[in-house]
């Protein structure tokens, strides 16, 4: 079982600055995991309200995977400590020349993930640095 392999689509609401959606595909290993991700979030209450896209690859470490792996450790839950880059959008309604030309950036987006098993889904807390920042949701296997 500690070397199991799976394969997840991480599906999740977003919220600190803004509110938005998450989409990750993870692949499950049994010390690492690696990912692709796609994001859309907002700020509503803003009087131009801005809309932000963005997608991204990464890759994340699960030092509790180390535990089970020697055979150490039984945890029914898992920690992730990652870090995720790639490009992001910002669209306004109605921008100026100087907003179009900031439209685009990269971002790099160290993270930390807890998930755990609640019936029979996978949820998951996640904190990083890319928006939304606050994420929860659960794990869909594709497996």
């Amino acid at each position: 079982m500690a070397l199991a392999q799976s394969s997840h689509i991480q599906a999740g609401l977003g919220g600190w600055p803004g509110a938005g959606m998450q989409f990750v595909h993870i692949q499950a290993r049994s010390i690492y995991s690696l990912e692709v991700l796609a994001s859309v979030d907002t700020e509503l209450w803003k009087e131009r309200t801005p809309v932000y896209v963005s997608a991204g690859v990464g890759a994340a470490l699960r030092p509790l995977g180390i535990l089970r792996v020697i055979g150490q450790a039984n945890y029914s839950y898992d920690l992730y400590l990652g870090v995720r880059f790639g490009p992001a959008l910002t669209f306004l309604h109605e921008q100026t020349r100087a907003e179009k030309n900031r439209q685009f950036s990269l971002f790099l987006d160290p993270f930390l993930r807890y998930t755990r098993p609640v019936g029979q889904q996978t949820a998951f807390i996640e904190i990083g640095s890319q928006r939304p920042s606050l994420r929860i949701g659960l794990w869909i296997p594709l497996d």
